[in-house]
Order: structure tokens, then sequence, then C-alpha cells
């Protein structure tokens, strides 16, 4: 049985204690361990041969039968090329004629997560190809992740392959990744869509009810065989101690993370609280400027409007001055004219004979006008 620790450590990490509180746990709450965590996956995979085939059917595209006759696992540490080279623990590697196709379960998405898995094919698949003497690109090298933090669309399933993103064009045919959503599946079984043999492969290492996976399997040779497989283990003192040393050490993890982070935390959050104060300065800033616009258009505004009356009133005066003057040159007009009336009819009585006294007193002219006009 796989457990990724050699027999010494386990001695020492496994809380036995421990251990039989959590299976006894699993028992009263008709669960199991599950089938996402690294520990219970790789040793499904590995001890569940039939459930094994019914997911490499969907992506090699082979039968069954052809697969049972041609699989071989090989161990989860990955060849070392050089001193200088580091271990790759793997997950699963599986060899079916010419495919080499690694098995992961991503429980969790972080940085560095896909060049990982791509770093993990390419290995598998270079060490096939150099077997020999000489190089062989026939081998097809196959990254299958089983992902529970989904990180892309809606679908089901992609498929990734090297290509340019131009034309479409695919560089190489011997090198595919797919990507499972492990939570798109789960949620069709809670929906009671139906779901085929493969479908039901998949969702199975979602589940954790008894229940649930009792009836998902039924029927299903190889998903049987995957359920009493992860019974089994649920029922493993020392897969049980590992699942609860990985949860703890997790824990541990983020606790830690929490500690280092703190203080950035705290600066984090003065700048959020001066961003906040800056960002108030600012808005106070724009409405006081609103303000000032607004009071500014309604000032234009009335002088606008008080120079459209300026306008009117100078157009106005300017009228009522062309008007007086035309009456002023009316009125001298007809003052001349009456002047020449008045100097007519003094003539006239000047020649009647009339005394100058009632000339004078008739057009009010002084005696030197008439005097002249006698002369005249």
């Amino acid at each position: 049985m796989y457990t990724g620790y050699s027999e010494e450590f386990l001695e020492k990490m496994i809380n036995l204690k421990e251990a039989i509180k959590i299976r006894e746990e699993l028992i009263r709450k008709g669960e199991v361990l599950p089938a996402t965590e690294d520990v219970v996956f790789k040793n499904l995979i590995m001890e569940s041969r039939e459930f094994l085939i019914i997911i490499l059917e969907h992506f090699l595209g082979i039968d069954k039968e052809i697969i049972r006759n041609n699989m071989h696992l090989e161990n989860t540490t990955l060849p070392v090329s050089n001193a200088k080279e580091k271990k790759k623990v793997t997950d699963i590697i599986v060899r079916v004629e010419r495919n080499v196709v690694n098995l992961e379960m991503n429980a969790s998405y972080y940085k560095g997560l896909i060049n990982r898995n791509i770093d993990y094919i390419l290995k598998g698949k270079t060490e096939a190809n150099f077997s020999g003497e000489n190089y062989d690109d026939s081998y097809i090298g196959i990254q299958i992740n089983f992902d529970l933090d989904w990180q892309y669309d809606d679908r089901d399933i992609i498929k990734f392959v090297l290509m340019d993103p131009e034309r479409g064009i695919v560089l190489s045919e011997n090198l595919i990744i797919y990507n499972i959503n492990l939570l798109k599946f789960r949620e069709k079984y809670y929906n009671n869509d139906e779901l085929s043999e493969f479908e039901r492969a998949i969702t199975l290492l979602t589940l954790t009810k008894r229940e649930d996976i009792e009836k998902i399997s039924e029927g299903v040779e190889g998903l049987m065989e995957a359920k009493e497989e992860i019974k089994k283990l649920s029922d493993n003192l020392g897969i049980i101690g590992v699942y609860d040393y990985e949860k703890h050490k997790e824990w541990e993890w983020k606790q830690k993370a929490k500690e280092y982070v703190k203080d950035d935390l705290a600066l984090i959050d003065s700048l959020r609280e001066e961003n906040d104060l800056i960002m108030k300065q600012i808005e106070d800033g724009k409405k006081f400027i609103e303000e000032e616009k607004k009071s500014l258009e309604e000032g234009q505004k009335s002088l606008e409007e008080g120079q459209k009356s300026l306008e009117e009133d100078k157009k106005s005066f300017e009228e009522g001055q062309k008007s007086l003057e035309e009456r002023n040159k009316a009125f001298e007009e007809d003052k001349n004219s009456f002047e020449k009336e008045k100097k007519a009819l003094a003539k006239r009585m000047l020649e009647m004979n009339l005394s100058i006294k009632d000339i004078i007193k008739t057009t009010s002219l002084s005696k030197k006008e008439i005097e002249q006009l006698k002369n005249s």
C-alpha cells in the first residue's frame, strides 16, 4: 500500500489514537475518506485496475480489452537524469502501448501548478522516447488532471494541446493535457442527471457518503471495485493516519502563512485606510468643484441675462434719442414756418398801412424786425 512515506517515518508521524477516533467518526457518520485526497487517490488508482481502465478508455479511445492486456503501472517517482536534478514525485504513470499517461489529483490550485504538471508529463514522455539508443517520437504524452479548484470555464473537461493561437495550427499531436472539473460531475449527480459509466467513475471520486458510493457504483464492475477499495482505505489506520497528518500539516502551513502575512495585512489595512481618506478628499474636491461650476454657470447665466437687458435698454435709449431728434427737427421746422408766417402777416399789415404798434401786438415781432420788413 502506497503512503508516500517510509515505514520508519510513518511510525513517528501517525497518531494512532487520533486515527482510531477518525475511523470511528467515519463509521458513525456513514462516510469514507475523500478520494480527492492524495494518499487515497493514489492507492485507489493503483489497486483498482478495472476502475482505471474505465477512465483510460475514455481518453485513449482504445478498447478496454486492449488496455487490460497492455496496461503497465510504473513507479510514482520519475527517474533522475543527473545529479543536480531533484526527484519528481508524480501521481500515477501508466503506459498503454505508445501512450504515456500521468494521472494527477489537484485538490487545490496554486501558482506554478500548470507548469509542474507539464514538466511531469514531458519528463515521462522523454524517458519513454529515450528508452532505447535512438529517439522515438511516436510516444504520446497524456496528462489527466482531476481538478477540485476549477480555474476555467463551465465545461466538464477541457483538452489542451500545443497550438498556434493565431491560426490554430497544432505543433504536436503527441502532447495532450486534459483538465477535469470534478465539482461539475458531482453537481450532475446531485441534480439526478443520467450519467454514463465514465461520468459515474469521475463522480465517484468526489463522494464521501457510503450510500452515495454504493448507489453510483451499482452494476458496474470497475466502479464496485473502486467502491470496495475506498471503503478498505477508509478502514486502514495507516492511511487514516497519513490523511490526518497531511491535514494537520496543511493546517499548520496555513497558520504559518497567516503569521507571515500578518504584518503585510496590517500594512494593507493601513494603506486601505489611507486610500479611503484620499478617495474621500478626492470626492469632496469633486463635489466642491461641481458646486463652484454650478455657481459659475448660474453667474454666467445671470451676466448674460443682464447683458441682454442692457442691450435692450441701450436699443430703447437709442430709439428714444432718435425719436427726440426727429421731434426737435420737426419743432424747428414748425418754428421756422411759424416765423415765416408771422413775417408774411406783418408785411401784409404794413402794406395795409397799419400801425407798428398794432403789428407788434398781432405778430409778437419786435419793432426792429418790423422796420427791417418795412425797408426790405
